[in-house]
């Protein structure tokens, strides 16, 4: 089942399985690589979104590396969204794990922005629309 608007992902998945990898720790239990191919390519397309949007703005290349390493650049502000969000209580860890750490809460939304892409069929209005309902980007206009 899918999460409707407002609820922890903001996005009605096609492809449940997506989610659902999105969601998964890297584990040896299960899948060895958990959502990490995922977090790759969440990673590129929200680089590009940042990139784009100072690009836009007329940015220079230094504001533009600023933007990204200021929400991309650490684990910081993407698991942040994360825990707001609750992501916390979808997330399947690893089984030895007791809790979900910053970092596998950044990898996961990544993994997540990356779900969105291609379920969405490689949409970036779509992917960038999704990263301003998450709550990443709220300042970023169409």
């Amino acid at each position: 089942m899918s999460y409707p608007p407002g609820e922890e992902i903001p996005y009605m998945f096609e492809d449940e399985r997506l989610r659902d990898e999105a969601l998964e720790a890297a584990s040896a239990f299960s899948r060895p690589e958990g959502n990490k191919r995922l977090a790759l390519i969440g990673d590129a397309v929200l680089r590009l979104i940042l990139y784009m949007h100072g690009y836009v703005r007329g940015w220079s290349t230094e504001q533009m590396s600023d933007l990204q390493s200021k929400i991309v650049g650490t684990n910081v502000n993407l698991s942040l969204v994360g825990f707001r969000r609750g992501l916390d209580g979808r997330i399947r860890p690893n089984p030895a794990q007791n809790y979900v750490q910053e970092k596998l809460m950044a990898t996961t939304v990544e993994a997540i922005i990356g779900a969105v892409y291609i379920d969405s069929g490689e949409n970036i209005v779509v992917t960038r629309q999704f990263i301003v309902n998450l709550g990443l980007l709220p300042d970023l206009p169409e």
